[in-house]
């Protein structure tokens, strides 16, 4: 028997509802934040508006994080705690980093002793930029493995990264300059989920979601995890509400016990629009139904069918333990000369999903896909032939050359990256100075218009 969120799901989508169960989420959740008259003061004051990406996205004055600075006025980020009791979670989500607040983000991670951040957007997407590059991209990539930030006193420090095929994963240190204390911050970037849109299907986000899990990201013995995309709304509430959700079937054993629409409507009560389409209220059921049936040890295609063609089954069961119980790999190269951490460092699983790839230049997933290792050949009895020995150079040829294509490739696609974030800046540099200048015209126009008006005023009535 289906459970309330399968019976939902196969009704909306037989229906084709989602765009109006989404209205629906959205007029509830107005109406509960017009009741308990929700206010956004602090993000809308003329001192704080250069620090919101958009006008539209304005933490409530009674969740948004308040930073702990000297200046008692100048305490503002655009970021909220959001909570869900009944699962025992609570997040930050935050929009992508502006230039000016690069420092602030990083005094919140510290302040709020976060463990992980969380980003599910790239910094450009369809040539946009979405989030300033606020972290240390590394030697490797061109760049620097330290970043300093003056104004709050903290450095970033790169020291590793692990690529795979839907997601990089890196490992920071977080340093105040003022005492000299450090912390290990986890970086998770997902790399595969467009802006507005979703996953092709939730196998990869649900192994993503694992890894963040297994890292001990989310528990409640550490701070909030920072969960930000380029708004903080969209594919953040998506992450959360998942997240939660699959905390709740894992809890209670069965997924009879959510209300998905109630607990979004409730997390809309701390960030105003999480979830910005129907396609990502869907997708969210979607990766629900399929995690859950995956703790729970169910076939995760039984008894539903969807619009598009189901997945192979043997990838749906990734978000239990199976894929899991794989010997991690190695800890990544390091690239500074900071002291190795003596904890162990949090799984990476193998990133072998068959989940087709959803993003804006098909080179990145030409890079992505060869990330992955092939498989390993089966010992031989006894020692190999002179032709066998020839074949195996000729192999591990092959392979070394196919390997530096694919370096040559990624390090191209960072330097273009790098160079369109150059020119990007360097347009919002000149569109802002033009702005300035723009404003000094005014004044001088009005003056130049009361005098010719002053002087025609003399001419032809003064003088007679």
């Amino acid at each position: 028997m289906l459970s309330q969120v399968e019976q939902e799901f196969q009704e909306y989508d037989d229906g084709r509802l989602w765009m109006e169960i989404y209205k629906r989420v959205k007029n509830e959740s107005s109406l509960a934040t017009m009741e308990d008259v929700f206010s956004v003061g602090q993000a809308r004051s003329p001192h704080n508006r250069q620090k919101n990406r958009y006008r539209d996205v304005s933490p409530y004055d009674h969740s948004r994080v308040v930073l702990q600075k000297e200046e008692a006025d100048d305490d503002y980020i655009n970021a909220s705690l959001v909570e869900v009791p009944e699962a025992g979670r609570k997040y930050i989500l935050t929009q992508g980093p502006l230039d000016n607040t690069c420092g602030d983000f990083w005094l919140m991670v510290w302040q709020q002793r976060t463990k992980a951040v969380v980003m599910l957007n790239r910094i450009i997407e369809k040539g946009t930029l979405k989030c300033a590059q606020y972290w240390p991209p590394g030697i490797r990539e061109g760049g620097e493995d330290d970043m300093i930030f003056e104004d709050v006193s903290l450095r970033v420090t790169n020291q590793g990264e692990q690529d795979c095929k839907h997601y990089t994963m890196r490992w920071l240190e977080l340093e105040d300059m003022a005492t000299g204390d450090k912390r290990e911050v986890l970086h998770f970037q997902y790399t595969t989920w467009p802006d507005f849109g979703v996953p092709t299907s939730p196998t990869a986000f649900l192994n993503f979601l694992k890894v963040v899990r297994e890292a001990g990201s989310l528990d409640s013995d550490v701070g909030p995890a920072i969960i930000h995309c380029s708004a903080g709304i969209g594919r953040s509430g998506t992450f959360c509400l998942v997240d939660s959700c699959l905390v709740l079937i894992e809890k209670h054993k069965a997924m009879s016990c959510i209300d998905m629409r109630q607990i979004l409507i409730s997390m809309r009560s701390y960030r105003m629009g999480l979830i910005q389409t129907p396609d990502q209220l869907r997708f969210s059921y979607l990766a629900v139904i399929q995690g859950g049936r995956a703790l729970l040890g169910q076939d995760a295609n039984s008894n539903i069918t969807t619009q598009e063609e189901t997945e192979e089954t043997e990838e749906t069961d990734d978000f239990s333990d199976k894929k899991f119980d794989e010997v991690p790999p190695p800890p990544p190269t390091r690239f500074s000369s900071l002291p190795e951490y003596t904890r162990a460092k949090p799984v990476v699983p193998s990133s072998d999903e068959d989940d087709t790839e959803n993003i804006d230049d098909q080179l990145a997933a030409l890079i992505d896909d060869d990330d992955e290792k092939p498989p390993a050949l089966p010992p031989k009895k006894g020692s190999p032939s002179e032709f066998e020995r020839m074949i195996s150079r000729e192999d591990d040829e092959k392979e070394q050359s196919m390997h530096d294509v694919r370096r040559r490739v990624r390090d191209e696609r960072r330097k273009s990256t790098q160079e369109k974030i150059k020119c990007m800046k360097e347009r919002q540099r000149k569109s802002e100075a033009w702005k300035k200048r723009r404003t000094y015209f005014k004044p001088i126009g009005i003056g130049l218009a009361i005098l010719v008006g002053s002087y025609f005023v003399y001419r032809f009535y003064l003088r007679y």
